[in-house]
């Protein structure tokens, strides 16, 4: 009779990614209250709140300055939650870019549809990760 092992994955975190995500919840719960306040008949917000704003730049700013401590699958994650729409691309080539030119079908369902991406010569990198960095620079 064999014993048998079970193997878990344990994922940790850096400090860098918790101070993001205290940005990020922080914003989530302002943007909550400002969707709340939503009123039909001005169509518009009664209540502005500039700080989710500044909350997106503060995250941005840290997501470009821990970059090298955070995993791709978050970052990618958080652009996402600041509205960016980032896109991995891979040429079989070897190289990667990633962009946010594109176009796309708009639906609110998971469904099949068409993207084209648009990438510059200057966007191709041989690794993911210099991809990325390209992308966060601002050198779309």
């Amino acid at each position: 009779m064999g014993i048998k092992f079970k193997i878990m994955k344990i994922e940790t975190k850096s400090s860098e990614q918790y101070h993001i995500e205290s940005l990020s919840n922080k914003r989530y719960e302002l943007l909550d209250k400002q969707h709340a306040s939503w009123n039909e008949e001005k169509m518009d917000y009664d209540l502005e709140i500039p700080e989710i704003d500044e909350l997106a730049n503060e995250i941005l700013k840290y997501i470009k300055l821990y970059r090298n401590n955070l995993t791709f699958e978050f970052i990618f994650d958080e652009l996402t939650k600041l509205g960016q729409a980032p896109n991995l691309v891979y040429d079989d080539n070897g190289n990667f870019a990633i962009t946010s030119a594109g176009i796309q079908e708009v639906t609110t369902e998971l469904s099949d549809l068409a993207i084209t991406s648009l990438v510059t010569k200057e966007q191709w990198k041989p690794t993911i990760r210099e991809a990325l960095d390209h992308y966060l620079d601002g050198d779309e």
